[in-house]
């Protein structure tokens, strides 16, 4: 693999683009014939002059740095654009930079400055991919699975190469080779072993009180299992799914029909989401998802620092207000 001075990584696949990472860093480590040192920044909290700063210091613990800066697509302005640029055309020589963002573009300029060659675009499993990517992992790690044990595996985990690598792992741990999986079983093992996440607080949120959903909203920022954003993000998906099931429903379909074409075949899935349906009324729905949207937002601009109280914020919002919160007193 070359080394470049710089890559801007695009797209939302987490997995595939933390694969390019690791790729990235065994090819320092073997051509340097040590470990990168590693920095992470966010756009949102690190200004550019000090990403930049920080490039052009040397190490004094190694012959190369990575620099990870989150959040790429925030980078605008004149100033900024022209100092980034700027290092992009004389970059440090023991440097590499990773421009991160979650979006397919960044500003015009900044990809030019990047250049074509160095622009790394990570796409999402199309949904008819999921299934024989799953069967494949779970052969190559010596494990057989139905098509009812890769269903409750793709409800029950992210969606996500990463996410979906990481518990296959898990039940290659649990199962002894040779054993072909259905969905009791991913349903059991799953459940027993799985760690708090923005979908597991869904789950509290839609089927527990209040309290449950802030000590899992608590246990998912203690494990990191993502920042204010990404949590936002899969609370949004899932009231949307929820405003779908309510939309089947009421044209006329049952429970079971409804969660079927959406693909919710798992029991465990279909009683959240019965339980989801009488707590948050359609109207609901659509209210709670413009609330998240303007906290999607103030997430972008507050930062980390606040992170914790914002999500408490939204929970509220969502449990108590229902989507009825004002929130024109949070100031930037």
């Amino acid at each position: 693999m070359k080394i470049e001075s710089a890559y801007l990584l695009a797209g939302p696949e987490t997995g595939k683009r933390a694969a390019f990472a690791a790729e990235l860093r065994a090819a320092i480590a073997a051509s340097d014939g040590a470990p990168p040192e590693e920095h992470r920044a966010y756009a949102s909290e690190t200004g550019v002059g000090e990403i930049l700063g920080l490039l052009r210091n040397g190490s004094l613990f190694s012959s190369r740095r990575i620099v990870e800066y989150r959040g790429a697509e925030l980078i605008k302005g004149k100033e900024d654009l022209g100092a980034i640029t700027g290092y992009l055309a004389s970059p440090a020589p023991d440097a590499v930079l990773l421009l991160v963002t979650e979006s397919f573009y960044a500003e015009k300029a900044l990809e030019d400055a990047v250049g074509k060659d160095r622009k790394r675009t990570f796409f999402e499993m199309f949904e008819n991919e999921k299934p024989r990517w799953i069967e494949k992992k779970m052969r190559e790690l010596g494990l057989g699975i139905d098509e009812g044990g890769i269903e409750a595996l793709l409800e029950l985990v992210e969606n996500e190469s990463g996410a979906l690598e990481a518990a296959c792992s898990r039940l290659a741990l649990v199962f002894p080779p040779g054993v072909a999986l259905g969905e009791d079983e991913v349903e059991a093992a799953i459940a027993r072993n799985r760690q708090e996440d923005a979908f597991s607080l869904f789950e509290r949120i839609a089927t527990a009180d209040m309290e449950s959903a802030l000590e899992t909203l608590d246990a998912v920022l203690a494990d990191r299992k993502g920042d204010a954003v990404q949590i936002i993000s899969a609370l949004t998906w899932s009231f949307r799914r929820l405003g779908r099931l309510h939309a089947l429903m009421g044209g006329g379909e049952g429970l079971e029909s409804a969660c079927m074409r959406l693909q919710m075949r798992s029991k465990a899935l279909q009683r959240q989401s019965a339980a989801a349906i009488r707590r948050f009324p359609r109207a609901e729905c659509e209210r709670i998802i413009l609330l998240a949207s303007a906290f999607d937002a103030k997430a972008r601009t507050l930062g980390a620092l606040y992170e914790r109280t914002l999500l408490q914020l939204l929970v509220y919002g969502i449990m108590v207000k229902k989507g009825e919160l004002e929130i024109g007193f949070l100031q930037e």
